[in-house]
This record gives structure tokens, sequence and C-alpha cells, in this order.
């Protein structure tokens, strides 16, 4: 998503949220408050190691048409893979049966207050490291109490390790899971926001929102159980504030899909 595509969607959605009562309103914000929170979609573009790779990103040119003379041109290209892959979300499907799937998530789900918990510390000597109640008492401490309806980030700085599969993962072999180590949110921490705090959704940048060597995807199952989202593979969180930003997620409205590609924005205050 470039910059102009963004700032015409965020006025778009302002717009329609402000001017309730307001018919005639205008809206502007300028572009050192919007954050591109989503990597590109290229043939690096990380998925599961257990993913084919005939199921990952794939672009392919249909049509290429240029005018030598003018340099008018026609192109169409066809792309591919797994809902699971780059920065996106997950729908509550993926983990529960009676969850919404992608096209059934309304744009109210999709948008609200971000929170950002810095663990980049204890992840780095760390690199299974789950966030604790604890670690949002300490931001609540330090920013406030949760806003209902927020989606709440764990930065850990994974993003700067984009697109190297193996030291995202630092696994040992591709197929045992066992061997992945990434950080993530602890269950614990998942049902307390969920319950405590009622949140949207999380979001994480690394490549699961349940840490590397989870077994049961603790996580996964208490936001699907709730009808709540997650996101994945999330760049730029430590731009965001930890506290007073909000986010647009905008994903690829596949029907019936657990998950899908997913373009984030992140405004600052």
């Amino acid at each position: 998503m470039g910059a102009m595509e963004a700032h015409y969607l965020l006025s778009l959605f302002v717009c329609a949220y402000s001017a309730v009562g307001h018919p005639v309103s205008r809206f502007s914000v300028s572009s050192d408050r919007l954050l591109d929170l989503s990597h590109s979609f290229d043939e690096n573009t990380v998925y599961w190691p257990t993913i084919p790779e005939n199921s990952t990103f794939h672009l392919k040119t249909l049509h290429e048409l240029i005018n030598s003379t003018d340099g008018t041109a026609y192109r169409d290209k066809f792309f591919q893979g797994s809902e699971h892959g780059g920065t996106h979300m997950d729908a509550p499907s993926h983990f529960w049966k009676n969850g919404s799937s992608v096209e059934k998530i309304s744009a109210d789900k999709l948008m609200g207050p971000a929170v950002v918990i810095d663990v980049k510390e204890k992840a780095a000597t760390n690199p299974v490291y789950q966030v604790t109640i604890q670690d949002v008492v300490d931001w609540e401490e330090q920013h406030g109490r949760i806003p209902e309806g927020a989606f709440v980030f764990m930065n850990s700085g994974w993003d700067t390790f984009w697109p190297d599969k193996q030291t995202i993962f630092n696994f040992d072999n591709t197929s045992g899971t066992e061997t992945y180590h990434f950080p993530a949110f602890h269950p614990n921490a998942t049902d307390f926001l969920v319950y405590q705090r009622s949140i949207k959704g999380l979001g994480v940048d690394t490549p699961s929102t349940d840490y590397g060597q989870a077994k049961v995807l603790g996580t996964h199952i208490i936001l699907a159980k709730n009808d709540l989202v997650g996101f994945e593979n999330v760049r730029n969180l430590g731009k965001l504030t930890p506290a007073g930003a909000h986010v647009i997620a905008i994903p690829m409205k596949i029907v019936d899909g657990s998950g899908a590609p997913l373009g984030l924005l992140g405004v600052n205050p």
C-alpha cells in the first residue's frame, strides 16, 4: 500500500466515521503521522516453513503490452499464495468451527486504538519470550488502562530480521515445529486482555501470536472463540507510539477465508 492510497483510505474512513451529524466535513492528516505496518509481498515473503513452496507467493505476467512511441501500457498479472503468509490476518474461523471467516468480519472490528508493548530487550536474550500479564500491568502503570476495543501489539524487534526465514523462525529443521524459536503472547496474558480489557485483537511482529515452541496454540484459540482477530508479521511497531495511536486493518476480503493478506495502517497521535 503506497502513501497516496493509504491517505485516501484513511480520509474515507475518518470522513465516514466522524461525519455523523456533520454531512459536510473535511479531514486531513500529515503524512508523518501515517505508518505502513505491512511487509510487501514478493518471492521472498515469509510463510510457515511447512507450507509447500508452490503455495507461497507467486506472481506471473499474463499480459504486457507497451507502446514504445508514447509509453502507454497495459499490464495484467496473476498471483497466488497461502492465506497465512507475510503480513496477514487470522480470522476466527482459522481456529474455531463457528468463527467468522474473513468476509464476515465487520469494518468496526478492524479499527481502533493501538497499544504497543515493547519486549525487545527481553526477546533479545530469550527468543521464546512470551508477553505476560505483568508486561501488561507494567504498560498500564506507565500509560494508563488499556482502552476498550484496542488492538494490543507485541514489539519484539523481529521485523528487523525480515525476510530472513532462518533467523525469523530460528529453527533447527523446517519440519520440526518444536525447534522454532520466536516470541509471542502467553495465553494467560491473552485471556486477561480479552476478558478483562475487552480488546478487539492482538498483533505481533513474529510469524504467530503463539510463541515458537507452543504445542497447543492457546492464544489463537482464545481469540477465535471470542470472534477476535490476530495480525501476524507486522512491521514498524517501533515507530508506532506505545499509546494514543490507532490502526486500520484492511484484509483481502476472501469469502470463507480463514485468513488473508493484510494492509495495516497506523496513525500516530
